[in-house]
């Protein structure tokens, strides 16, 4: 996920590759276990390093349901995370399109076996929308409809697809996790799509923390990552300064890789201290 420049904490990937946290949430004892890991948006930049770094955590013969768009991509993904010994469906689908999530469930409860423990839902599919126009600009209601029903309305109503595909039992562990922003936090000029929608997204997911409280919902934001989300806020956005700040980011080397950024959520996820629905920064980890 793209993420808007904070004035503060910024480091360079020389400090975070040092660290190794990924390396370091490895060797710690408790792992995610026997786990169904269902993931959106895996067949690229984040969705894609998260996926990969789940497989690391989980014991043998786990299951994974990989979701996007992008058909190749993501078989190109199941071929790799095959080879660890695990299970690794696709389900190629456009979440904005009406039926999409429940067929995403579907294809979760036929892979899913007696002696999973744990059930992973990551929320990571969005898109950036129109970041070159301000909000006055959007008088279309389809347009925002459109951009809403993928951003928003698709992770609820997968949330709760898969939530009552397995509900709560002894022995089974569920989370939750939004790949959220510091836009569901602080309106940023000519990104009215995107902070709304991830506004709305970590308000769901609070409450929703609220209403089951033994459910482990966790709103991650990743940083700013060096995607190709993040070269479109640096080309297009219509704000100029805030353009400026991203493209000097980029210039100085402060973006972050989807590896480092997601190494703190298996830290996050491993540890498991967090309250559920928090709103927890890459740097407050």
């Amino acid at each position: 996920m793209a993420t808007p420049p904070s004035p503060v904490k910024r480091r360079s990937r020389g400090a975070l590759a040092s660290r190794s946290p990924l390396r370091a949430a490895a060797r710690m004892e408790q792992q995610l276990g026997r786990a169904l890991c269902i993931i959106t948006g895996a067949s690229r930049g984040f969705g894609r390093a998260v996926a990969k770094a789940m497989a690391r955590l989980v014991e043998p013969e786990s299951v994974f349901v990989l979701v996007a768009r992008s058909g190749d991509e993501l078989r190109t993904l199941q071929t790799e995370l095959a080879a660890s010994d695990l299970d690794v469906r696709c389900a190629v689908a456009d979440l904005s399109l009406e039926g999409a999530p429940e067929n995403v469930v579907r294809a979760a409860k036929e892979a899913f076996s007696a002696d999973i423990r744990h059930v992973i839902l990551v929320n990571n599919a969005a898109a950036l929308g129109d970041v070159s126009r301000c909000a006055k600009a959007f008088t279309s209601m389809a347009e925002v409809d459109s951009y809403l029903s993928f951003n928003v309305s698709s992770a609820l109503c997968l949330t709760a697809g898969v939530l009552q595909a397995f509900p709560k039992r002894s022995g089974l562990r569920r989370c939750v996790v939004n790949i959220s922003s510091l836009c569901a936090l602080k309106p940023f000029r000519s990104w009215v799509l995107y902070c709304t929608g991830k506004a709305a997204r970590d308000m769901m997911f609070k409450v929703l923390a609220e209403e089951e409280p033994d459910l482990r919902v966790l709103n991650y934001a990743p940083g700013a990552l060096d995607t190709d989300m993040q070269f479109v806020a640096r080309t297009k956005t219509g704000e100029l300064s805030l353009r400026k700040a991203f493209s000097d980011m980029f210039d100085e080397g402060q973006l972050l890789t989807c590896e480092a950024s997601c190494a703190k959520l298996m830290k996050l996820l491993l540890e498991d201290k967090y309250a559920s629905g928090d709103h927890v920064d890459f740097y407050d980890v």
